[in-house]
């Protein structure tokens, strides 16, 4: 284009980059229209897959290059919405066809746009983000208006607006004013998006959860905050939290973790050079806090018995200033490289790693009654990271839950065996459904007499952490969204007898 206007010397590469320039004043930006339509795609292969939502958008985004990053931004709020309300969006199209005799045309956008309708109507606090992104996208001064055009223009034509927009308001009103509400679990785990049985189990141990199952319901259907915590005591975090606000990151500091920072949105942190250096690595508070509470003291031997790619084993290397002995176990190779290379990243060298692979010989680290610590994060449902991966919510089943509870209490009872005589066994789970929790706890302490209660404050006193809910049950605490405005996790601890 510009080759006759060029110098001599001028290369190639300028050329290009020239051309490129040029071209950008041209770029047209993708029709709305065009994102629901990759929304609806992208939908569809999340609903038939097993793989988390994350990893399937990154994947079609690796395939469509040509789908910028402000176009991905929305289409990845639209769809995680569209997710998060899976149930209430079902129930108000199942009502309608209930008195349809005809087959809705355009039916998978048709619930994408009701699941933007209920925000808009209920949640208009989780469309900040998608509607900012929007106004950046096409040059507006107001995205909510934008969208809700869109939404009434398409409906009126393709579905029914008024009626639409008034069972959303009349479901809502109705589930707000239930007498008995555990009676109607149906009529909730549709208003609230949860499964039935989910819900009723709630409300069946709620002694057990003493926290409000709608509440606890109602939590999930709000975006996950991104949370990261210090990983260098070199730094205040203060001074981390001053750099990145001068840089332009909205952030701020952690209500109970003495560490964290939490963003008010997503940030490609790991390109950031705090991350390349160690200095601040990604951790949710939840489970932060379960690092505190097992209270790791310096040079202690600690067994991560279930460690997955090492977030908390880095932590307790961090609590320990690298002091301590620390096991990082698991049965999956690949997370154990990644922890091996964080762990480089960050500095520490207490940190060894050991491959579990049951039936194969092999030099195994793990020695009976020698740890001060054992912490066993047991896999779980994942229920209390349903904000980040919506898709939990609709995984599980009765079946399931029955199975993942009954290895979780053999994983228990297997690596309680590690623990020294006086020393700390420590439970946890990213879950909020009692069968994993509570249940577990109780049936292991049945069966296990050399084991008792011991009482959990003592991490988080010692850190000066006043925590909500946190002497209700004393040697148990659970996390919740609503009340602690973390992702869900619990933990129970035990002391063996010496």
């Amino acid at each position: 284009m510009y080759q006759k206007f060029l110098p001599p010397k001028l290369n190639n590469a300028k050329i290009t980059f020239l051309n490129k320039f040029a071209n950008s004043f041209t770029k047209k930006f993708m029709k709305f229209e065009t994102i629901i339509e990759h929304c609806v795609e992208i939908t569809k292969v999340i609903l038939k897959s097993a793989s988390p939502p994350d990893a399937i958008m990154n994947e079609y985004f690796r395939k469509k290059k040509y789908i910028g990053s402000k176009e991905r931004k929305i289409i990845s709020e639209v769809v995680f919405i569209n997710l998060r309300f899976l149930g209430f969006t079902n129930f108000i199209v199942k009502t309608f066809n209930k008195t349809s005799t005809t087959d809705q045309p355009h039916k998978e956008k048709i619930k994408i746009l009701i699941s933007l309708l209920i925000n808009i109507l209920l949640y208009p606090r989780n469309l900040n983000s998608l509607s900012e992104s929007i106004e950046r996208l096409y040059n507006l001064t107001n995205g909510t208006e934008y969208l809700q055009n869109y939404i009434i223009d398409f409906l009126k034509l393709n579905f029914n607006f008024d009626e639409t927009k008034n069972l959303i308001l009349e479901l809502d009103y109705t589930c707000k004013n239930i007498p008995n509400p555990q009676e109607q679990t149906q009529l909730l785990s549709a208003r609230y998006s949860i499964p039935e049985f989910i819900l009723s189990s709630w409300f069946r141990y709620t002694p057990y959860l003493k926290a409000n199952p709608i509440k606890i319901a109602d939590s999930l259907l709000y975006p996950s905050n991104f949370t990261i915590r210090i990983n260098n005591k070199s730094y205040l975090r203060e001074e981390i939290w001053s750099k990145f606000n001068k840089e332009g990151y909205d952030c701020y500091l952690t209500k109970f973790s003495p560490f964290g920072l939490t963003f008010t949105e997503r940030v490609k942190i790991l390109e950031h050079p705090y991350y390349r250096q160690g200095i601040i690595e990604i951790q949710d508070e939840g489970s932060q806090l379960i690092c505190i509470a097992c209270n790791p003291e310096k040079n202690s031997k600690i067994l991560d018995a279930c460690a997955g790619a090492g977030g908390k084993t880095l932590f307790f290397a961090f609590l320990q200033e690298d002091t301590g002995e620390i096991v990082a176990n698991d049965i999956n190779l690949l997370k154990l490289k990644e922890l091996q290379k964080r762990a480089i990243r960050s500095g520490f060298s207490s940190i060894k790693t050991n491959l579990l692979q049951p039936g194969k010989k092999k030099k195994n680290i793990l020695k009976e009654n020698y740890f001060d610590i054992v912490l066993v994060d047991a896999p779980c449902s994942g229920i209390g990271t349903s904000k980040r991966n919506p898709m939990h919510k609709w995984w599980l089943n009765p079946n399931k839950l029955f199975r993942l509870s009954k290895k979780q209490l053999e994983l228990l009872s297997f690596y309680s065996r590690f623990l020294k005589r006086g020393g700390y066994l420590f439970y946890s789970t990213c879950s909020l459904m009692p069968e994993e929790n509570q249940i577990v706890a109780e049936e292991f302490l049945s069966s296990n007499p050399h084991f008792s209660p011991s009482s959990i404050s003592n991490g988080f006193r010692s850190f000066s952490i006043e925590i909500p809910t946190l002497d209700v049950v004393p040697n148990q605490l659970t996390l919740f969204p609503h009340i602690h405005g973390t992702d869900g996790f619990f933990i129970a601890k035990f002391i063996k007898a010496t």
